[in-house]
């Protein structure tokens, strides 16, 4: 669960910080259940400390010297989501179940004056579903491994910014992890050029030339955005031999990578 929680610090700053608790820490009948969680603020790095408790039917946050303390539970879905990453193992099944759905739907026959949109679609589809790959087997791999973790914070400048207390670190690993999976996410699906080298520094794979993988993501946003023409207007050129190769080019990528994480016994 993800509370946002937004208050004024006697500085005279604002704090606003989202807060996640691990379902472990929710109370499931109707005996209250207690968390904490440190707050900084970044005007005059006073430390703020966060009581969660939580009944079957309620959840309430108290701030000691907060002022005008307000909070609200976010919608659980991201959540449920960055869990379900964390925890699954259906990564390259997921990817070989895509990528042969498209090879199928390339045999269909259809009207040329369709062609063009399907073309644009399966595409599409293709760098959605090798970004997916990329960014599922990453963070399961690195959140399940406590030395991966290790690595991932030491060579992320953004993650070793962030502020955690001893309690945090000891008492709220499961939170900690979440936090971690969702920045990588966040990421990973926003800035696909950083991926190469944080699976170098983390999982020590070289992803080698991946030029042509950046290519595609740029004709896949023109696919999606502008359906399928560039920013002057000119089509795209989709056709079923460049989808073909596209598959070819992320299907050994991802096996390359698959090897070497079996290899390595990182999962």
């Amino acid at each position: 669960m993800e509370i946002n929680v937004h208050f004024a610090c006697t500085c005279g700053a604002f704090v606003e910080e989202n807060i996640y608790v691990s379902e472990e820490n929710l109370a499931t009948d109707t005996t209250p259940c207690n968390s904490w969680k440190v707050l900084i603020c970044d005007g005059c790095a006073k430390d703020y400390e966060a009581a969660i408790i939580s009944t079957q039917n309620e959840l309430d946050v108290s701030i000691d010297g907060a002022v005008s303390l307000e909070y609200e539970v976010v919608d659980n879905h991201e959540y449920d989501e960055i869990s379900w990453t964390i925890e699954s193992t259906q990564q390259l099944e997921t990817y070989t179940k895509i990528s042969r759905d498209v090879v199928l739907l390339l045999q269909l026959k259809i009207p040329d004056e369709a062609k063009n949109t399907l073309y644009n679609m399966l595409y599409a589809q293709v760098v959605t579903v090798v970004e997916a790959y990329l960014s599922g087997i990453f963070i399961h791999t690195v959140i399940n491994s406590d030395d991966l973790i290790r690595k991932l914070v030491e060579s992320d400048p953004e993650l070793a910014k962030k502020q955690f207390s001893l309690n945090e670190i000891f008492s709220k690993w499961n939170e900690l992890k979440f936090i971690v999976a969702k920045h990588l996410k966040d990421i990973i699906f926003h800035d696909l050029k950083k991926i190469k080298p944080m699976y170098f520094s983390v999982l020590e794979i070289d992803f080698g030339d991946i030029g042509w993988l950046f290519k595609a993501v740029l004709i896949r946003h023109d696919c999606v955005h502008r359906n399928g023409v560039d920013k002057e207007g000119n089509p795209t050129g989709i056709d079923e031999s460049m989808i073909i190769d596209l598959i070819k080019n992320c299907a050994s990528l991802v096996a390359a990578i698959d090897e070497q994480i079996q290899f390595r016994n990182l999962t």
